[in-house]
Order: C-alpha cells, then sequence, then structure tokens
C-alpha cells in the first residue's frame, strides 16, 4: 500500500468519519463544541516561545506524559506545551491538571486528513513532536517528517499483531517508522519490532508509565470510606465482562470466614454498570451501584464505582489489588490492564494468567513480589484472607525499590530528549 492509496481510504472515509462524531457527540461522547477540531478547519492561535506537541490518545497516555511537561515546565519559562487527545475523558483530566495554566494547550487531534493536518499545523507550529504509545497517523508522519521537527515516538508499542499489519505493507511501513528521529520503547519486543519495520535510534529504558508521579493526586474527602474503617475491603481493577461474577463469587466464599468483607469493582468500562449490576444481584448480594459524590452504604457487600477518575483515591485507601483482563481470554497475545499505578501506591496485586500487553511489567513485579499470578476464585479468596491478616501494604524498601528504577527510566529518557531540545 502507498501513500496515494492511503489517501485515497481517508478520503472515502471522511464523510463516514464525520457522521460518527456528530452521532458520538448526541451520546454525549463528544466535547459539545471542541468536537470541531476533529473534523473542520479551525484556527487556533499558537503561543510564543519554545512548542513541545504531545499526542496522547486517551487517559493512560495523558497520565504517562505528566512527569515530563512538568519537568520542562520548571526548566525553561519559555517551554510551551500542546497536547492533543481522542477521547473525552483524557480532555476532562487536562482541564482537572492544567486548568489555570497559560503554558499548556489543548486540542482534539484531527482526522487524519491532508487538508486538516496542514491547517493544524499552520496553525500551531510546533517546534518538537512526540507521540505516545501506538499512535500511528500515516499522513500526520509524513507531513511532520516534511516539515524536517524532531519527532519522537514516546513509550511506542506494538504488539505482534499490528506488527503483522505494518509488515505486510513493508515498503509504506518502512517509510513510516523511518521518519521518527528517536523511539523510545516501552517494551523489548516493540524495539526488536521497530527495527524489522527499520525505525531508527531505538532506545528502551523501561516503560515510561514508571516516571508516574501521584503527589497531590489523592487529597480527596476520606468521608465516603469512613463505614469501612472495620471492614476488610479489596478492590478489583479494571474488570471486563466475566470478571465481575468471578469476583462476586471470590467475595461469596471470603464471606464464610469473614462477615465483615467489602469489595470494591471499577470495571473498565462503565456503560456496562447496569448489567453488571443485575448479574451481580442474581447472587442474592447487596450491590451498591456508586456514583462519584455518594458514600459507601454500610450494609454494601459489593460497590461498583459508576465515575472514571477515581482510581488513584481507591488505590490509596485499599491495598488488596485484583488487576482485571487478565482472566478474560485463552488467546495468545492479549490480555492484561496496567498494574503499574497499583504497584507505586504499595498495593499487593493479583492478576490471571492473560497479561500479555504488559508482560514484562507483570514479570518485574512478580518477580519482586510486587504481584502474584492467580488462576481459580479459591486461589484468589485464599490469598486475600491470608493477607487480611497482616499488613497488606508493602514495606518503604520495596516501595522505594521501584522508585528508584522509575527515577533510572525518567533520568535516561530525558537525557534522550535533550539531544533534540534546541
Amino acid at each position: 500500500m502507498g501513500r496515494a492509496i492511503y489517501d485515497l481510504i481517508i478520503t472515502i472515509l471522511y464523510i463516514p468519519y464525520i457522521c460518527i462524531i456528530l452521532f458520538r457527540k448526541i451520546l454525549n461522547k463528544e466535547h459539545k463544541s471542541k468536537f470541531k477540531e476533529k473534523i473542520l478547519f479551525n484556527n487556533a492561535r499558537r503561543p510564543n516561545g519554545y512548542l513541545f506537541w504531545f499526542h496522547a490518545v486517551s487517559l493512560g497516555e495523558f497520565n504517562s506524559i505528566l512527569p515530563f511537561i512538568d519537568f520542562y515546565l520548571k526548566k525553561d519559562e519559555n517551554f510551551k506545551f500542546l497536547i492533543t487527545t481522542t477521547t473525552l475523558s483524557s480532555y476532562n483530566e487536562y482541564k482537572k491538571k492544567f486548568r489555570d495554566s497559560n503554558r499548556v494547550f489543548h486540542q482534539f487531534l484531527p482526522y487524519d486528513f491532508r487538508l486538516l493536518i496542514n491547517n493544524f499545523l499552520k496553525n500551531w507550529r510546533p517546534d518538537i513532536v512526540l507521540f505516545v504509545d501506538s499512535e500511528i497517523w500515516p499522513n500526520f508522519i509524513f507531513e511532520i517528517k516534511k516539515k524536517k521537527l524532531p519527532f519522537i515516538l514516546f513509550n511506542g508499542r506494538i504488539t505482534k499483531k499490528t506488527f503483522k499489519k505494518w509488515f505486510f505493507f513493508k515498503n509504506f511501513s518502512y517509510n513510516l517508522f523511518n521518519s521518527f528521529s528517536l523511539c523510545v520503547s516501552s517494551n523489548k519486543e516493540t524495539a526488536e519490532y521497530l527495527k524489522l519495520l527499520k525505525a531508527k535510534n531505538i532506545k528502551y529504558f523501561g516503560n515510561i508509565k514508571f516516571c508516574q508521579s501521584f503527589e497531590n493526586k489523592t487529597k480527596n474527602s476520606t468521608d465516603q470510606f469512613n463505614l469501612l474503617t472495620n471492614k476488610k475491603t479489596w478492590c478489583a481493577l479494571s474488570t471486563h465482562q466475566d470478571e465481575e461474577l468471578f469476583c462476586a463469587n471470590v467475595h461469596k466464599l471470603i464471606q464464610k470466614s469473614k462477615k465483615n468483607v467489602t469489595t470494591i469493582i471499577i470495571p473498565r468500562h462503565i456503560d456496562r454498570i447496569n448489567k453488571i449490576h443485575s448479574n451481580l444481584k442474581k447472587l442474592d448480594l447487596n450491590v451498591q451501584i456508586k456514583n462519584e459524590n455518594d458514600s459507601i452504604h454500610e450494609d454494601a457487600q459489593i460497590v461498583l464505582v459508576n465515575y472514571y477518575g477515581s482510581t488513584l483515591k481507591y488505590l490509596d485507601h485499599f491495598k488488596q489489588i485484583f488487576v482485571g483482563k487478565s482472566l478474560v481470554s485463552k488467546l495468545k497475545n492479549v490480555g492484561g490492564q496496567n498494574p503499574i499505578d497499583a504497584a507505586k501506591m504499595g498495593c499487593k496485586i493479583y492478576h490471571g494468567p492473560y497479561v500479555y500487553n504488559f508482560q514484562e511489567i507483570y514479570d518485574y513485579l512478580d518477580h519482586n513480589n510486587f504481584a502474584e499470578k492467580i488462576e481459580s476464585v479459591e486461589n484468589l479468596a485464599e490469598k486475600l484472607i491470608v493477607n487480611f491478616e497482616k499488613n497488606s501494604k508493602q514495606n518503604f524498601e520495596e516501595i522505594e525499590k521501584i522508585n528508584i528504577y522509575s527515577r533510572q527510566i525518567f533520568d535516561n529518557v530525558i537525557r534522550e530528549y535533550d539531544k533534540f531540545i534546541k
């Protein structure tokens, strides 16, 4: 596939894409006014100074870039930042973090259509570009390359499945991945795939998400948790279909020996919340759907968290954590959610056998006794009961070990970035 064919496909899909965005707006899944930034020309005004442009598709990627933005904000007042994302949740988090900043700006990423791209680049004129994770948009990449800008793949991630797709169009992909000035890989597997795709200047230091700082992020009211002070409480994080039932059965098994147990479940996708609630009620359990400002009911056995952005607060209070998407598939090369937040908050982590998406991270955490693999309801219930009887929070030395590892990653990445900042 050449660029001309890709351009043709993008042009044909432009009108359907507009229709999808408008439909999502009706469903309140897009911003009521800023949605236009994805599909129409804009007249953004570039700030004076040296402009970093970070593209981070969603909330996880957005959070991963914050330590680096904070570092460069402090380093030079002349540094300004543009963050592009595609999801509403990431924009809402941007507002919380940078509401009062006159140096950090946001725009939703336009569709990968040349006319929109040229309008975007003409408006913003970035001095350095960083694309996060697996965000590979060919027209954007080729147009950035034309302008000879320093161009970094930030915490790049390529799975075996996506590699096969790119490798099927070898020449097109070679030109694409060769456009990056620097590729900082999130894992060793991606580094190998990048070599095969003819990328240059490939570096691997560890997953950049380890660098995230939680300073001032958990200073929320603890009133919602007061009723749980004397209860045995554990939390299931980023659960997917069927994992909520698994956790409910774990709860019922624990209840046979621990009467005062409460299970917190934070689904990965809260649009499933009513279905989850209905399924768990069938197990004769008292299930509460908790919205953001609700207190936890005294008689709630299972608490379903029905809002985003709460994870760190729960990790700060409850130190036994099951991380989801690790029991849901028996297929190879799938599975797993990011456990780094839980590890850095000093939690004991449990996970199923399917963690391919974050395999190196789980290997590190398992090896250092931050995490354990579980395979059954009985297995997880037994481990939770044992740790209820002792302090399940990791000790200072173990947390400090992760902090040192994170600092090494951060310092190495900054050293590489500084080579491109003029």
